[in-house]
């Protein structure tokens, strides 16, 4: 198996349906493409599957425009991410600040289901 065969985002279909129509692909280059595609996905929830004919045929068509519909408003999202970049005329006592310390809670010891589970079963043992 390799999953980025055998698997799939359904997701990432029905985004690059929205950006294969002609306002988009005639207005904006390729590399502008997959930044819009990029900012769209991770506004929405992964579908992951294997086959498309067998997920469309279970899937009830009010959902399928539901999805469709998302795609098309995360898409419209990206767009004026990408059209009203904050990084443009940045001035130097405009630039973000980033912090360095280590935040309290990263501190305290992982919950039981936080901890990887070959770590839990070794310590069972």
């Amino acid at each position: 198996m390799q999953i980025s065969v055998d698997v799939h985002n359904y997701m990432e279909t029905l985004v690059g349906q929205v950006l294969g129509q002609e306002q988009y692909t005639e207005r904006f280059d390729s590399e502008q493409l997959a930044d819009i595609a990029c900012l769209a996905l991770v506004q929405l929830k992964p579908i992951y599957i294997r086959h498309d004919i067998d997920f469309l045929s279970a899937l009830p068509e009010t959902r399928l425009v539901h999805f469709k519909q998302s795609c098309q408003i995360a898409v419209d999202n990206a767009l004026e991410m990408i059209i009203n970049d904050r990084r443009k005329n940045r001035t130097m006592d405009n630039l973000p600040v980033v912090f360095s310390h280590v935040h309290p809670d990263e501190m305290l010891e992982l919950e039981w289901f936080e901890k990887p589970i070959l770590e839990f079963y070794r310590k069972k043992e």
